[in-house]
């Protein structure tokens, strides 16, 4: 039996997130934590049903077993699998490995006549003689969701986590898999179990679940700890800390995340809030008319600012992703497009690597695939911004991403292997210079997976800018009234951007010449006399407010 004192610790820590959180059948909890096992547990028991195994065995069948494992594998998102050779699932795949034997390792491993931690040693062992991927996500999954009755799926931090929490010092969960650490993981979840009786607790896809809501909800603490030192700071003991588990650093609030498996932690600052009043104050757009563009954002998951030259997207992309990640501990990244960008720099592709001076050819996941690795460590929303979108040939770069762009909650097998999902707090802002490519040129298919907020110039920010400088902006914003009436084609108007400086009074003359006309004389090649007309000299403007 686990103590009273560290159950109702466990529980305060659920509450964290699930604040009215009685027993295990919390609505909540059951949809985050619960249904989607159980829906996996459900598979695993119609496809590894030791006499289905058998006969797959018996029947020579192993590309079928190993195809109902990997389907397995790739039926939730308990296991990290975005880089197939690097992945809890890499062993599947894995060039040298003698299929015939490996299946009956699994066998064995799911339905031997000894104790499971002394089958698991003995896959290990196995793992270890072949040169074989050997982690403990793999062969725990694979018995928790066959035997979720008794076994327990395990995943290095958070196992240890929970170890220390019960005290046991002394078992060390590091790779590869040891019959050792499994009994003590064993021991102290059947504990826990057995505990967690009253609360409604019926197997041991609850307690995972369970510990794992603990294990995520003890990260948000102040400063810098040790695994042990965290676990003393998520429970605080009776007894006074020792003063050398921890080092305190004043008045910054942090998120600890893992880093991956076995890396231990890193230290994350939550990012200063950024609000819908300041961003308009900062842009000079209404607070409606950005509250439009954040809700067409969280509806779509992604969506693309577009106009003609100098209006601001990108500006206002970057406003847009600082907003939303304003709070929490999400980041942005940026990329740009351009003619040259690949599906194999944005999703994955084969690089070559020189390792003892051989050559060789490594599946490398792209800029995208990293962005959402590193996205799935954190809590808040993480904003990719795709700077030129449209340069690039979008339906070629994105692949199966054109699928997952619609279908936010699904996941689809890529074509270098392995199975690949959009994390839930990813959002995607991209940038549409239309006078490089109309809108109209996009695959359609595409403009349905994004909101496209359009970006005229707009005159009103140009005078909103001003009002400090004291530069007079009506003679510029009736010239380029006039410009861009006789451009007529909204996709090449010219933006406001432009005139963005405070010493405008200085700079107009220099801009206008030297990037005005050159875009005008492009424009009106074969309209010589109107380019003639928009000429510095013919406004009759000297650039002095």
């Amino acid at each position: 039996m686990v103590s009273d004192r560290k159950i109702t610790d466990l529980i305060a820590l659920v509450r964290r997130r699930y604040d009215d959180w009685t027993d295990f059948d919390h609505p909540g909890f059951v949809a985050d934590e619960i249904s989607y096992k159980q829906a996996t547990v459900q598979k695993a028991r119609e496809l590894l049903n030791q006499p289905e195994l058998d006969n797959l065995i018996a029947a020579g069948a192993f590309d079928l077993f190993l195809e109902r494992l990997l389907a397995l594998c790739r039926d939730n998102n308990l296991l990290w699998r975005r880089v197939p050779s690097q992945g809890d699932t890499a062993v599947l795949r894995h060039p040298a490995l003698d299929k015939p034997p490996f299946c009956t390792q699994i066998r064995n491993l799911l339905h031997g006549d000894r104790p499971s931690p002394d089958r698991l040693q003995t896959f290990s062992d196995y793992c270890a003689a072949h040169d074989l991927p050997n982690k403990w996500p793999l062969p725990t999954y694979l018995l928790f969701i066959t035997h979720p009755d008794r076994e327990m799926f395990v995943k290095p931090q958070a196992a240890s986590w929970f170890l220390k929490f019960m005290g046991v010092e002394e078992t060390a969960v590091t790779a590869p898999p040891t019959a050792t650490a499994y009994t003590a993981i064993r021991e102290q979840t059947d504990a826990l179990f057995i505990s967690l009786l009253p609360y409604g607790v019926r197997d041991r896809v609850d307690v995972q679940g369970f510990l794992w809501v603990c294990y995520r909800e003890g990260k948000e603490r102040i400063g810098r700890l040790s695994p042990k030192g965290q676990v003393e700071l998520d429970v605080p003991p009776t007894e006074p800390l020792p003063p050398n588990f921890y080092d305190i650093t004043p008045k910054v609030t942090t998120l600890l995340k893992e880093s991956g498996e076995d890396k231990g932690f890193q230290e994350t600052m939550l990012n200063p809030a950024y609000s819908l009043a300041t961003w308009a104050q900062d842009s000079g757009f209404t607070e409606q008319e950005l509250a439009i563009w954040v809700q067409a954002v969280e509806r779509k998951g992604q969506a693309i600012f577009y106009g003609p030259p100098g209006t601001g997207k990108t500006f206002m992309a970057e406003k847009l992703a600082r907003h939303l990640i304003g709070g929490g501990d999400g980041f942005t990244d940026l990329v740009q497009f351009h003619p040259a960008y690949a599906y194999e720099d944005f999703m994955q592709g084969i690089r070559p690597f020189t390792r003892d001076g051989q050559i060789h050819y490594d599946m490398v996941p792209g800029r995208f695939m990293q962005f959402c690795e590193r996205a799935r460590g954190r809590n808040g929303r993480c904003l990719l911004i795709i700077d030129e979108i449209n340069r690039a040939n979008l339906a070629s770069v994105f692949g199966e991403l054109m699928y997952l762009l619609e279908y936010r909650s699904r996941d689809i097998p890529l074509a270098g292997g392995g199975a690949f999902s959009i994390p839930a707090n990813i959002r995607i802002i991209g940038t549409m210079n239309t006078a490089d490519r109309s809108i109209a040129l996009v695959d359609h298919a595409l403009r349905r997976r994004f909101a496209f907020i359009h970006l005229p110039p707009n005159y009103d920010t140009l005078r909103h800018y001003h009002q400090t400088t004291g530069f007079d902006v009506e003679p510029l914003i009736a010239a380029l009234r006039r410009l861009n009436n006789q451009i007529g084609d909204p996709h090449y108007h010219i933006g406001t951007t432009y005139f963005l400086h405070r010493d405008l009074d200085v700079q107009l003359e220099a801009i206008w010449r030297m990037e005005i006309e050159p875009y005008l004389e492009e424009y009106f090649y074969d309209h010589q006399d109107t380019f003639e007309s928009f000429r510095w000299g013919k406004l009759g403007m000297s650039g002095e407010g």
